[in-house]
């Protein structure tokens, strides 16, 4: 079980130490919370596609259903697991010019990055997404493969769930950042 209140920075972003608002602190361990079931999803996808390789190459059968839900899995995980690498301070950056600067600049560029960037971009997918999950659950979408994954509408809604934590790990490392600019 995750902890729901971490402030251990991680090796290289110390500008994200210090005593982080008791908000950010909060939404990020939901977000944690949350990022769970995406990392038991990788385990389960390394298992399904284990057995989709069984069945197809020992006993030469194939699962359309079983093959479905191997980009089921992949997708959740992935869509989930950014906002748990926010949270983290894992995403993908350069930091060749920016790990010489000082803390409250880099502070102040993550803080831009997240209100500009981040933080429109999460809301302006996640409420779009909405009605395109909307109107999936109104036909009772199935796959189109015979054999297919029933209920197409609960992978699409992953979709605003995703954005939604993306937008709220956004939030909290703007506290941070907040604190960080005022010296906290």
């Amino acid at each position: 079980m995750p902890k729901l209140v971490d402030d251990t920075p991680t090796a290289g972003h110390e500008h994200v130490m210090g005593s982080a608002p008791l908000l950010a602190r909060i939404i990020e361990g939901i977000v944690r919370l949350v990022s769970v079931s995406a990392h038991i999803s990788w385990i389960v996808l390394v298992v399904v596609i284990i057995l989709n390789v069984v069945l197809r190459y020992v006993f030469t059968n194939s699962n359309v259903a079983l093959e479905e839900l191997q980009w089921h899995l992949y997708a959740y995980a992935f869509m989930i697991g950014v906002a748990y690498c926010l949270v983290q301070d894992q995403h993908v950056r350069v930091d060749v010019i920016a790990e010489h600067w000082p803390a409250k600049r880099r502070a102040w560029i993550d803080l831009v990055a997240m209100l500009l960037l981040v933080m429109p971009f999460a809301y302006a997918v996640g409420t779009s997404a909405i009605p395109f999950v909307e109107f999936s659950h109104k036909l009772n979408e199935t796959s189109r493969s015979p054999g297919g994954l029933p209920y197409r509408w609960l992978i699409k809604s992953v979709i605003p769930l995703s954005m939604a934590l993306l937008f709220l790990a956004a939030f909290a490392r703007a506290l941070r950042m907040v604190a960080v600019i005022r010296g906290r």
